[in-house]
């Protein structure tokens, strides 16, 4: 028993991390295609 929940632990770790690293991975992604699309519109400085 004691080795199930070892391993069920171990599983919600691995997600967890698979999606914090998504997320890190996301945020800035999402920022750059917005100051983007706001440059080709002829916002220079944003974000700045």
């Amino acid at each position: 028993m004691l080795e199930f929940l070892e391993r069920e632990q171990l599983a919600y770790l691995i997600i967890a991390a698979v999606l914090l690293s998504v997320v890190a991975f996301t945020i800035p992604y999402m920022r750059r295609r917005k100051r983007e699309k706001l440059r080709r519109r002829g916002i220079k400085k944003y974000g700045h």
